[in-house]
């Protein structure tokens, strides 16, 4: 018999569950859809499907039928009830909630994404701090730091932050024993890139919010403008964008002067209308 599929493999529960039926489907060739959706109280023979396609919502009834039809047990079957709910929330405070709540649940973490890891997306001033170390010579002036970034960050999140970008290997101690950003890419499973870069991205907003509303000279400068185009124009925009964000990086990696300075360059595009 063919053994019952990991679920600590699997973020998605839709694409679980298909890999669940398909090897009770191969293990008891006469298992059919009306079986499984009587199992779960309901009539409609396509009812299982709609789950595994995401066309129907698993209410906690049917989640408890599930679990028991499935059979998951402890953490397994913990696990699936927060995958479940990651997979199908209200708001993105609710999913945001429930993929910690699989992280802190999962036994295999580096098939989804490991703690330290996510912790990093999850606080802008990771990749600050990492900058900030390139502009200065750091051991453990922490107060300083915190100074030197306007105080939005304290000296224990700047300790904290440090020693997630050391256990990540993003920085090292140089030959005088300094801390250094290490050219290193931070590479996560395809399943939660998604995830991770929206929880980064509206770490980011939020920041931007405050810069804005503490209104400091010298602290932000911002241009604005909407257009009213065709969907070839906004292609042609796009495009200029991805052009714009390569020439940046080429002038920062071919920037022979030391850095005094961090900054942060953010360009968004985003519909304010339906189409016509």
């Amino acid at each position: 018999m063919k053994p019952k599929p990991n679920i600590f493999e699997f973020i998605d529960y839709r694409k679980f569950l298909t890999a669940w039926r398909e090897v009770e489907k191969d293990n008891n060739p006469g298992l059919t859809h009306e079986y499984l959706c009587a199992k779960l109280g309901q009539n409609n023979r396509t009812y299982f499907s709609d789950l595994e396609k995401g066309r129907k919502k698993i209410g906690p009834e049917v989640l408890d039928r599930l679990i028991k039809l499935i059979d998951l047990k402890g953490d397994e079957a913990k696990y699936f009830r927060a995958i479940v709910q990651y997979g199908q929330p209200s708001t993105y405070d609710e999913k945001e909630f429930w993929f910690e709540q699989a992280i802190q649940l999962n036994n295999t973490p580096q098939i989804i994404v490991d703690k330290t890891t996510y912790s990093y997306y999850k606080k802008w001033y990771h990749t600050t701090i990492r900058a900030y170390l390139e502009t200065c010579n750091f051991k453990d002036e922490y107060q300083k730091a915190s100074q030197k970034l306007y105080g939005r960050v304290t000296p224990e999140e700047v300790k904290v932050a440090i020693e997630n970008l050391l256990a990540l290997g993003l920085i090292a101690p140089d030959a005088e024993g300094y801390l250094k950003p290490v050219e290193k890419v931070l590479t996560t499973g395809e399943q939660v890139k998604d995830e991770l870069l929206q929880c980064y991205q509206l770490t980011n907003i939020d920041l931007l919010r405050s810069i804005v509303a503490e209104n400091k000279p010298d602290t932000y400068e911002c241009r604005h403008l909407t257009v009213s185009v065709s969907e070839e124009g906004i292609r042609r925009i796009n495009k200029r964008i991805n052009q714009l964000r390569t020439e940046i990086i080429s002038i920062v990696h071919k920037d022979e002067k030391k850095a005094t300075r961090i900054y942060k360059i953010a360009l968004h595009t985003f519909p304010e209308s339906t189409k016509e």
